[in-house]
């Protein structure tokens, strides 16, 4: 005979109704942050003849970046002969300069490229020389945008400046909508902590139709007998008539076990009249071991039909000062008879950038090897090979269930409430920077490599589209089973043989 779990109702499910007007409303739809595109390649900014060149660089900082300095200073004038540096470049103007903004530079066959300003963390850059600060922010603008899988993904910059509150904040918000999204500060249990939540994804429905969803518990209408969904571990769910989640005491339903008595979740509710629907899970127990994940099904409608409608994770955050001449470890020089790239150390194996650091939010379950994956790539340049890793990591952004270390001392800046940035970061050397960028992702998916988005013999899929395209029987990973990848591939990681 099978054993069934039952797990007593949590109190605060008994007292749902006496809470509900105690609960605070969203109280912003605007989301803070700066949306951007993360697709530079970690190659390429690893090493490039405009920023892995000390004389390059020694030119670029020490006067406006404009199409004359790259007209006029020899220094300059034909590093972006190098794809790599041309790459690079369009990156390092758009994180620079403001929308307005264009500098222009013509190879040495007279065709003209034209590099457009965008985010403009660094405007006073194109009427003269950047302060150290303004380096340090166009530095963690182009760490923060490398890949290293060769995809575009969209993330959420987040960051604060002391002059200007706009200028990771262009909504002007004051408040993140609810920090359910960020790390329960003390623990927490059930589906109505507001705490340790994941945005798993988007599904439609018939307006006014009974929808259940579930992730591996019995079916009530076939008397427990099947099971609707999958998951791993003791995880909750919340139903949201809003695509980018919402507060327990404005959801459709709370999944906290199941009508057959068992731990897995299941909910059931009315489709909303938009015919849209966004899930989002936690841990039942928020102080438990890392490593549960839920894939959520359902009986009517299609689950999920798009991802997640807010950029609720966090990656981790990034610092330092790439852009600094005396900070490089190797040099990408450009031969004047050939214009091709060299490398001034073949076989390179190492960190080009002295001063460029990361550190990864707590809900990774190994973030250094994320990390590692994140800002490390091979490269090929002058047809020598090498290897670069673009910053050093420091170890979690955030104090963790393991240690109390952090590299920083502010786990959410107070410009924006509830944003989650990381601010006043220290790097290996016990250095502080000011300048940090966190970054956010709309799904944990995102900051994977192809091949660790599905659940299938990876011969199934084609990689080279995002996300990847799969054959029968595979499928994409859930935000959470994303999560727990690392659980999949050591278990001693989660606490498991």
């Amino acid at each position: 005979m099978s054993s069934i779990k039952l797990r007593a109702p949590s109190r605060l499910l008994l007292t749902a109704l006496c809470l509900t007007a105690l609960l605070p409303l969203s109280r912003a739809s605007a989301e803070p942050g700066i949306r951007i595109l993360n697709s530079l390649s970690t190659a390429d900014l690893a090493f490039n003849a405009l920023t892995t060149n000390y004389r390059s660089l020694e030119a670029l900082t020490s006067q406006p970046l404009t199409t004359y300095a790259f007209e006029a200073d020899a220094r300059l004038r034909h590093q972006l002969e190098d794809p790599a540096a041309r790459n690079v470049m369009h990156y390092l103007v758009e994180c620079a300069l403001p929308a307005s903004a264009k500098v222009e530079w013509m190879d040495r066959k007279k065709e003209v490229y034209s590099f457009s300003g965008g985010v403009g963390l660094c405007p006073e850059w194109g009427v003269r020389a950047p302060s150290a600060q303004c380096l340090g922010y166009v530095s963690a603008c182009l760490l923060s945008r490398n890949n290293a899988y060769g995809h575009t993904v969209e993330i959420s910059m987040r960051g604060e400046h002391p002059k200007d509150s706009r200028l990771f904040n262009p909504t002007g918000v004051t408040q993140q909508w609810h920090p359910m999204f960020l790390p329960c500060a003390q623990g927490g249990r059930g589906a109505w902590e507001e705490c340790g939540w994941v945005g798993e994804g988007v599904g439609s429905c018939t307006p006014g139709e009974q929808v259940t969803i579930a992730a591996g518990a019995p079916r009530l209408d076939t008397s427990c007998t099947t099971t609707l969904g999958s998951g791993d571990g003791d995880r909750v769910l919340r139903v949201c008539a809003q695509p980018r989640g919402c507060e327990a005491a404005n959801s459709l339903a709370l999944g906290e076990g199941n009508d057959c008595g068992t731990a897995p979740p299941s909910a059931t509710f009315t489709c909303p009249r938009g015919g849209r629907y966004s899930v989002m899970s936690a841990p039942y127990d928020r102080s438990s071991p890392p490593g549960s994940w839920v894939r959520p099904a359902v009986t009517h409608g299609r689950y999920p039909t798009e991802s997640f409608g807010a950029f609720t994770f966090r990656e981790g955050a990034f610092f330092g000062n790439i852009l600094d001449p005396k900070g490089l470890n190797v040099e990408v020089h450009i031969n004047m008879d050939t214009y091709a790239p060299f490398l001034s150390k073949p076989d390179f194996d190492g960190y080009p950038y002295q001063n460029a650091h990361a550190c990864y939010s707590r809900d990774w379950v190994a973030g250094d090897v994320h990390l590692a994956s994140r800002v490390c790539a091979n490269a090929v340049v002058g047809g020598r090979n090498a290897y670069g890793c673009l910053a050093r990591t420091v170890g979690p952004c955030e104090p963790d269930a393991i240690t109390s270390k952090a590299a920083c001392d502010v786990n959410d800046g107070p410009v924006v409430t509830a944003d989650g940035d990381f601010e006043v970061c220290a790097d290996t050397e016990g250095a502080y920077h000011l300048e940090s960028i966190t970054t956010v992702l709309n799904s944990p998916c995102d900051a994977l490599p192809p091949s660790d988005r599905v659940t299938c013999d990876p011969a199934l899929c084609d990689f080279s589209y995002s996300p990847p395209r799969c054959k029968k029987g595979c499928e994409q990973r859930s935000a959470s089973q994303c999560l727990a990848v690392a659980c999949v591939k050591n278990p001693k990681l989660c606490g498991k043989k």
